[in-house]
């Protein structure tokens, strides 16, 4: 966490209020805040433990050393912007529970300021790139769980063991496209992903200071890496994504793509295009 003390307070008090966390450990990384978040977290008691970068290490480094602190088997991965739910844990756990080689679980991320759906699961475009599943939808899709191609992180739980196996989060990037590169990792490695439809937390979405500041570059290195896999599974996920996000708003389509999204329905031969 980098900055934003009060909404970590609030984050913290979401999880006291919905978790019972006497068997459980809580690792907070301040990545070198300077507003006051040290000294919140400095007063913290059991079951926290407070760990402090001496410099900003962004996302990736910062969860990876928090993980490696970690002696559980299960690691959550919390963003200090959100506002927990009742009962979002035990439905993402139950999915870990009820599939085999699960990789990561996500879940249904409401946008604070909104209400609307800001996350639902990932997918990816003709180009390969990462795109939100259902977002800005007043409502969370039906159905107790689904798999995708990829979650965010701000909210998901991994196994400690496969989480390690794939090396941690690609510490190459800087805030942002973490997360999405390790899905495609586990799915390279036979894993699966899913997010869990009936936990819901609430999200103050890019909250954190200087958060977009590398998304050029954190773009640039997804692309190099990956491309060539997600561009494939983009040709399968955007034509039906595309027509699901605008079926309400079929005046928004823009004709061109409304156009190429039919026939790669229509004609599956048509998809390399």
């Amino acid at each position: 966490m980098f900055n934003c003390v009060e909404l970590t307070k609030a984050m913290l008090e979401s999880l006291e209020e919905t978790v019972d966390l006497r068997q459980d450990e809580v690792i907070l990384v301040d990545d070198a805040s300077t507003d006051g978040t040290n000294d919140f977290l400095l007063s913290l008691k059991s079951p926290y433990k407070v760990f402090r970068n001496e410099t900003n290490l962004g996302f990736a480094k910062s969860n990876n050393l928090g993980t490696k602190q970690a002696t559980g088997k299960l690691i959550v991965f919390l963003n200090n912007d959100l506002v927990l739910k009742p009962n979002w844990l035990e439905p993402i756990l139950a999915v870990l529970e009820a599939e085999s080689d699960v990789g990561i679980v996500g879940n249904i991320q409401l946008n604070h300021k909104t209400g609307l759906v800001d996350h639902a699961g990932i997918f990816f475009d003709l180009e390969g790139m990462p795109t939100h599943a259902w977002k800005t939808r007043k409502r969370p899709p039906s159905g107790e769980y689904r798999e995708r191609n990829a979650v965010t992180a701000a909210c998901a739980a991994v196994r400690k063991e496969v989480f390690e196996e794939m090396g941690g989060f690609d510490e190459g990037y800087l805030n942002g496209m973490e997360d999405v590169d390790l899905c495609v990792r586990l799915k390279q490695h036979g894993f699966r992903n899913f997010v869990s439809h009936q936990s819901i937390v609430l999200h103050h979405v890019s909250m954190s200071p200087g958060r977009h500041e590398n998304n050029e570059a954190n773009s640039r290195r997804f692309r190099e890496k990956w491309t060539t896999t997600t561009s494939k599974l983009g040709t399968e996920e955007w034509p039906k994504e595309y027509l699901a996000r605008y079926a309400r708003y079929w005046w928004r389509m823009e004709p061109s793509k409304f156009a190429r999204a039919m026939l790669m329905l229509l004609l599956p031969s048509n998809r390399k295009g």
